[in-house]
């Protein structure tokens, strides 16, 4: 364990026990969902078009990526493949993720519209769900987590580390806290435009802006801040002595873990839009649903990639928490 580090827990792995495995059918049984959706949404009732007339999510990425998914869930379950068959393997398996969570884009606005549908809270069109297209972006993104989760178990059982923890020596104490720290900073970027146009700055600003003074935005540069820095920090692992009730106890590992995982899906899944846009539009997709080289494109390119340079940090700081507090292997030792 590296200085100062404080384990969150003592349990450690038997020194003769197996290499853990992810189980096979939830895995299946997603992707075969992603088809199964994708094929009834034109049949379910209560569709409403504002994910797919934008051009950003091909109609052909939810059974491409379901597809290679159930080859890569079945390689997955195999015991060690030869060299040249594991590159091959992990390819097929992290692009049929990337084809599933391009699938899943769209399914934070289902989330937002659903919140005002529920709630009554006037919003006007904004509280119209399309419900079959949400059914299918939210199974394509349990796919997603399940299909991702398969592949690392996979990358990291067949790879050069420790058969037992996928480790190798020294990876614990590999040094990332800058990841922490970039992701506090890009925390700023979305908040940061939100506050110029409340203090009247019109770079990039819609006609007919009438927000006031940024709350949400203001919640999400706090939440993903501290987030962020306690992924990196001592008081991530136990509380300050300024926390009341709670001072000098441990941190619950998996509520740093859930929640930086969570947020790293949600900034990804909203900040890789313009990239599938752009992507789908060279594959011979519509056109882009923003005016390249305009004022309000910068804007967008600022916002979108901020979320998603902000949930790549972030996703990476989770990561390395998740590796540092994680139990002592015995069979290696890491």
């Amino acid at each position: 364990m590296p200085e100062g580090v404080i384990p969150l827990t003592e349990r450690t792995a038997p020194p003769t026990a197996a290499p853990r495995r992810t189980r096979l059918w939830p895995v299946l049984a997603a992707t075969a969902g992603v088809l199964a959706t994708k094929a009834l949404e034109p049949h379910l009732p209560g569709a409403a078009d504002y994910i797919s007339s934008l051009g950003i999510v091909p109609s052909w990425a939810a059974w491409a990526g379901a597809g290679a998914g159930v080859v890569a869930a079945l390689a997955a379950s195999s015991q060690r493949p030869g060299k040249g068959a594991r590159p091959v393997l992990l390819f097929v398996g992290w692009t049929a993720c990337v084809l599933l969570l391009w699938s899943a884009v769209g399914i934070i606005f289902d989330a937002f519209r659903s919140f005002f549908w529920v709630t009554g809270i006037p919003a006007g069109d904004f509280a119209t769900v399309d419900w079959p297209g949400f059914l299918t972006r939210a199974v394509a993104f349990a796919a997603t987590l399940l299909l991702a989760r398969s592949t690392l178990a996979f990358q990291r059982r067949t790879g050069e580390g420790c058969d037992l923890c996928g480790l190798r020596p020294g990876e614990r104490d590999r040094p990332a806290d800058w990841l922490g720290y970039t992701a506090f900073g890009l925390a700023f970027v979305y908040p940061g435009v939100k506050y110029y146009w409340w203090a009247g700055g019109g770079i990039g600003r819609p006609d007919q802006y009438t927000e006031g003074f940024p709350v949400m935005e203001t919640m999400l540069l706090v939440g993903g801040g501290v987030l962020s820095l306690a992924l990196v920090s001592s008081w991530g692992r136990v509380y300050p002595f300024w926390v009341p009730f709670l001072a000098r106890r441990r941190v619950p590992r998996m509520l740093l873990v859930s929640c930086g995982w969570g947020l790293s899906a949600a900034l990804l899944l909203q900040g890789l839009i313009p990239v599938f846009a752009s992507v789908n539009h060279l594959l011979g997709g519509p056109d882009l649903p923003f005016d390249s080289g305009s004022a309000n494109s910068w804007v967008i390119l600022a916002v979108y990639g901020g979320w998603a340079l902000f949930g790549l940090a972030l996703l990476g700081a989770t990561r390395t928490y998740q590796r540092r507090t994680r139990a002592v292997c015995r069979l290696c030792g890491e």
